[in-house]
């Protein structure tokens, strides 16, 4: 997804470029900012893109809906329910991606698949996102631990916890090529979703 990655300046996924540091370590903590960056802008650009192209509040996923009007649903004003009329909706969903964005993406430390399943069904209503993750003899349950571990590892590092194993040397660059893998599984599902949300490609 070029947009996603326009302004990048690193190689760890298309269109970036810098290297990989050559420390194991840094590798780690380097892919993980790489993988946690890519993650964040892609649901706030594929939710831009739901919004844009959503011809009705019809184009929404229920579960995006259901959670954008909790405080309307609340609230003890019952005049409040008109600010979902004409475009009001739109808004809506607006202050739905703040909120969601604020309580996901602002603190999105440890993008583990779990918080990343929950961070899309929230903000797109994308159901399990990482059952997507499945390629050749990778199934997808494998894919999520194996991503997890190298994330768990990392946060090792940055804690000073000393780590049960060493990091092995060429622990970054198979960490790269997993999470590059997920990328493409990433870019495939929420492009389907989006395609069968709006009736449009987004890429």
């Amino acid at each position: 997804m070029k947009g996603v990655f326009g302004d990048c300046q690193f190689t760890c996924f298309p269109d970036c470029q810098l290297a990989l540091p050559p420390d194991s370590a840094k590798n780690l903590i380097f892919v993980t900012a790489c993988w946690e960056s890519y993650i964040e802008d892609l649901a706030v650009e594929a939710f831009d893109f739901l919004l844009a192209h959503a011809p009705t509040a019809a184009a929404i996923p229920n579960k995006v809906k259901s959670l954008a009007i909790k405080d309307i649903k609340n609230d003890p004003n019952p005049l409040k329910l008109w600010d979902l009329a004409d475009t009001g909706w739109q808004a809506i969903l607006l202050a739905h991606k703040t909120e969601v964005h604020e309580k996901w993406l602002g603190k999105f430390n440890t993008p583990k698949s779990e918080q990343v399943d929950a961070l899309y069904e929230e903000m797109l209503g994308l159901n399990s996102l990482s059952s997507y993750w499945k390629w050749n003899k990778m199934k997808a349950d494998r894919a999520k631990t194996k991503l997890d571990d190298f994330i768990t590892v990392r946060g090792n590092i940055a804690h000073r916890i000393r780590d049960a194993q060493p990091v092995a040397k060429n622990t970054g660059a198979t960490y790269l090529t997993h999470v590059r893998q997920i990328v493409d599984r990433c870019e495939q599902a929420v492009a389907n979703h989006l395609k069968a949300q709006t009736g449009v490609a987004p890429w």
